[in-house]
This record gives structure tokens, C-alpha cells and sequence, in this order.
């Protein structure tokens, strides 16, 4: 799951990451995280948060070199539905940011699911883009 988060819009902008990844032959599931990942990004705006937490998600499979289905939950409606193809990207950096996000999808060898999720369910994931150092 995965968060973006700006301080003003534009303003001082993180995203966070929380992977719970299941290990050996019964995949078992988890009761906490195996890994969080927190990222500065400067000033940008919310969707390009949104967006890029999305891509380091995408990036941390793609480095895991995974094979299996692999699920990404976002609460922001609007890139999802971009990624799904249900909407087209209208803005610049929108844009720039699907084309990094197809590039990476075209090197991954797992099945991506993105998918929308309400927001009180991304709680790690939003407390983790938020949280100062």
C-alpha cells in the first residue's frame, strides 16, 4: 500500500510505502510490515505524490525481481484510474510520471494489480509519507 502526501499544494511533498510480502512454499499471510519505505520529494503537488508512491512500490518489485501477483493499494481515484487506463492523464508531470510507471510495468516480470482502496485503510502507508525526519 502506498501513500503520497504535500503540504499545501504545492508544497513539501513524501511519499510512503509499507510491503507485506509473503515467503516460503504456504504464503502464509503477515500481521506486520516487512518493509516501509519513506521518501522526501521537495515541493510538489499531491497527485504527483500520489503518483510517485505508486512508482517506488513498482520499483521496489521490480528490484525484488518478483514473479507472483503482486497488489498495490492507492487511495487517490485519479491515478489509479489513470494507470488502469479508465482515465487519461491531462497534466505534464501526470504524463511524464504514466510513462516512467509503463517503462518500469514493461521490466517487471510480476502481475500488477493497482487498485483504489479508502483512505482510513492506507493508515501505515500515510502515516509513514507524512512523518518528518
Amino acid at each position: 500500500m502506498c501513500d503520497g502526501s504535500s503540504r499545501g499544494n504545492p508544497g513539501p511533498a513524501s511519499v510512503g510505502v509499507v510491503i507485506w510480502e509473503r515467503f516460503g512454499a504456504s504464503k502464509q499471510r503477515i500481521s506486520k510490515p516487512t518493509k516501509v519505505i519513506r521518501k522526501d520529494l521537495g515541493v510538489a503537488t499531491n497527485m504527483v505524490a500520489e503518483f510517485t508512491a505508486i512508482i517506488e512500490a513498482l520499483y521496489y518489485v521490480y528490484e525484488k525481481k518478483y514473479t507472483d501477483n503482486v497488489y498495490i493499494y492507492s487511495d487517490s481515484q485519479v491515478i489509479v484510474n489513470v494507470i488502469n487506463k479508465i482515465w487519461k492523464a491531462k497534466h505534464e508531470n501526470i504524463k511524464r510520471l504514466y510513462q516512467q510507471y509503463k517503462l518500469l510495468l514493461s521490466d517487471c516480470r510480476a502481475s500488477i494489480n493497482v487498485s483504489w482502496v479508502p483512505r482510513q485503510l492506507l493508515y501505515l502507508a500515510d502515516k509513514a509519507a507524512t512523518t518528518t525526519k
